[in-house]
């Protein structure tokens, strides 16, 4: 793809997200606290660390991190989304912040402890997929830890047996650890609710994935 092919693939995706997040089509962001993140953090993140919120959104699952004491920035590509987001820190101590960003193109100030996503990487082609973690690992300090939540495959509608029409993207295990393994660890993964309302209850990968060392890790293209 050529640099001008590039530029427009990338203002297209980013009018597509400002557009949902204008009109409020954004049935995912369900605004509740994720039940598995505390237990998560307090296993893969080191007290205090400094966390991204990849595709935050509305920013309901940062602010969740900064409420159990970890350094947080919220990413977003959609204004509208980073604007809404940035309500959240009125009185907050400092640790929580949304900045607009496109996460594939830009680097961080500084690296950070753990990256999460919430169905980002899954809404993205093949070759988007594999950009993105090498992204993931290069935005991590080495060793540093990734929780995903992904689309499953094996997300069924309960009443007819299909493919749950809620389930968005869905990926084979297997697509997963193909995508990530040249950059990261998998060290764990689990079947749990995407989230907490009707519309987003459905069943998702997560995985938890280490960064490996950077002399391992393949160069960043400049």
């Amino acid at each position: 793809m050529t640099a001008d092919a590039e530029q427009r693939a990338a203002r297209r995706t980013r009018e597509h997200w400002e557009a949902r997040y204008q009109e409020g089509q954004t049935p995912w962001d369900d605004g509740h606290p994720w039940r598995p993140l505390p237990d998560l953090l307090a296993r893969y993140a080191r007290p205090g660390g400094r966390i991204v919120d990849i595709g935050c959104g509305l920013g309901g699952k940062a602010a969740q991190m900064a409420s159990l004491g970890y350094g947080v920035l919220g990413i977003d590509i959609s204004q509208a989304a980073v604007d809404a987001a940035s309500r959240l820190t009125a009185g907050s101590d400092g640790s929580l912040e949304f900045r607009r960003a496109n996460f594939l193109t830009e680097s961080p100030d500084a690296q950070f402890d753990l990256a999460f996503d919430r169905s980002v990487w899954s809404t993205l082609d093949e070759s988007g997929r594999a950009a993105f973690a090498r992204r993931v690992a290069h935005w991590l300090v080495p060793g540093g830890h990734w929780i995903s939540l992904t689309g499953c495959a094996d997300n069924r509608d309960p009443a007819t047996g299909e493919p749950d029409p809620r389930g968005y993207p869905r990926h084979a295990l297997h697509t997963i650890v193909a995508c990530c393994e040249p950059y990261f660890e998998v060290l764990e993964v689990t079947r749990q609710p995407f989230g907490a309302t009707p519309d987003t209850d459905f069943t998702a990968w997560v995985t938890i994935l280490r960064a490996r060392p950077e002399s391992r890790l393949p160069s960043e293209p400049r």
